[in-house]
């Protein structure tokens, strides 16, 4: 009988044996990353296509149609092919973000050869009919017009627009830009970046190989057009500063603080920025959560992230607190901005955030799909899966000189951007 009273024996985590994916090729050269390790007859299959919000010309056309494809197509009408995948008991999703365009199928792999010739229709020849266009953008016009009331929601838009002024991560979006997107909109930049050059797949999951064939006799219709390269403008650190945007009657504040970072992802320096965010505002147990939540009060939930964009990486602190605290909790933040940048991390302290971090590794690299996550997540910025191992061994080398050492080349008050939206005080 196992003896509960005898706690299991510990290892330490020197790193993560992923899987290499088999990688090939359709005929018109889409390239297929192959996850084939899961015990599930499961499959999961997405399309990644390299056209996100900022290669689109009005600012909702790219959002609008990645929500959209699925809804409708050259064979089927409007409902008709999520109804057709739901019936399998198959999922299809799609989105995008500021970078790239996601179309995603998950199905039980006895009915792939049923429900990849509706994916691919759906994802391939979609139509975008003229009343549920309007209705899809309807109902966002409304749902911007409600989040407009939210300070989190301001504060956080007029962030991103003063962090990258001139380049289209920053790009506002006024209700009135919801009039002006229209179902031609949406096919010509479909037809524009759905070639070729821009498309790359990533299949996981328990599959015959056969899937290879199968998606080459669906997809390697897409053109081979040359790819135009679009160029953007270089992000740059910017001068920071100050704003408030009063919202009147409003009873919280929604606070961002943060600034453009010049390191280059998966160098020590990233490394060692991410070891030191979590210390500071990284996880539940952060100094920002045991100050401004945990003894302050002033807060329900405070937290920092180092984001990383194809062409910008930048450092955050985002939180929401009631109105007649804002100022406090503002000082607080730049207290511990201050603390972190001034004085040693205790090994201690230290060595609970080393193993926070990496258990949280294992967990997040658990299953086929997370694998594959872990992958997409590094691909298209250059790296493999020797990343995540680099990674594991700078968390297990980093010294509490090498966190202060970053604190005071990054965490610096220079050129911070403080961003607060909510209701003056007196």
């Amino acid at each position: 009988m196992l003896d509960r009273s005898i706690a299991p024996p510990t290892h330490p985590i020197k790193e993560i044996p992923f899987p290499k994916p088999t990688v090939k090729q359709l005929s018109n050269g889409i390239p297929i990353h192959g996850f084939n390790i899961g015990s599930q007859e499961v499959i999961q299959i997405e399309l990644i296509v390299k056209a996100g919000q900022k290669h689109g010309e009005k600012p909702l056309a790219v959002s609008t149609m990645a929500n959209l494809v699925g809804e409708a197509s050259k064979k089927y009408n409007p409902g008709e092919i999520i109804k057709h995948i739901d019936y399998y008991g198959a999922f299809f999703e799609s989105s995008c973000d500021g970078d790239k365009s996601y179309f995603a199928l998950f199905t039980l792999t006895k009915h792939l050869k049923t429900v990849l010739p509706i994916f691919a229709e759906a994802v391939l020849n979609p139509t975008f009919p003229e009343r549920e266009t309007k209705i899809y953008l309807a109902n966002s016009k409304q749902n911007f017009l409600t989040r407009q009331k939210k300070t989190s929601y301001i504060c956080r838009k007029n962030f991103n627009h003063l962090l990258f002024k001139n380049h289209p991560y920053g790009r506002m979006v006024s209700a009135e830009d919801y009039d002006l997107v229209s179902p031609k909109d949406l096919i010509d930049f479909h037809q524009k970046h759905f070639i070729a050059s821009n498309c790359e797949f990533f299949i996981s999951g328990n599959y015959p190989n056969e899937v290879y064939n199968l998606l080459d006799s669906y997809f390697s219709i897409i053109p081979k057009t040359k790819n135009t390269t679009t160029s953007f403008p270089t992000v740059t650190q910017n001068k920071g500063g100050k704003y408030f945007f009063e919202q009147e009657d409003a009873i919280q504040s929604g606070i961002r603080i943060g600034k453009i970072l010049d390191v280059e992802f998966g160098s020590r320096d990233f490394f060692r920025l991410k070891i030191l965010n979590t210390i500071f505002g990284g996880y539940f147990g952060s100094r920002l959560m045991s100050n401004i939540r945990e003894d302050k009060g002033y807060t329900y939930g405070i937290g920092s992230g180092i984001a990383t964009y194809e062409d910008a990486t930048f450092f955050y602190i985002s939180t929401e607190v009631g109105k007649e605290v804002t100022t406090l909790a503002v000082k607080e933040i730049y207290n511990e901005l201050n603390t972190i940048t001034t004085n040693l991390v205790e090994q201690e302290e230290l060595k609970t955030v080393k193993n926070y971090m990496l258990g949280s590794l294992l967990k997040e690299s658990d299953g086929v799909f997370s694998i594959a996550d872990r992958f997409k997540g590094v691909y298209f910025k250059g790296k493999n899966f020797d990343f995540y191992n680099q990674y594991i061994q700078e968390i297990n080398t980093i010294t509490p000189t090498d966190i202060l050492n970053t604190a005071q080349k990054y965490f610096n008050s220079t050129n911070l951007l403080e961003v607060i939206a909510g209701a003056r005080t007196s």
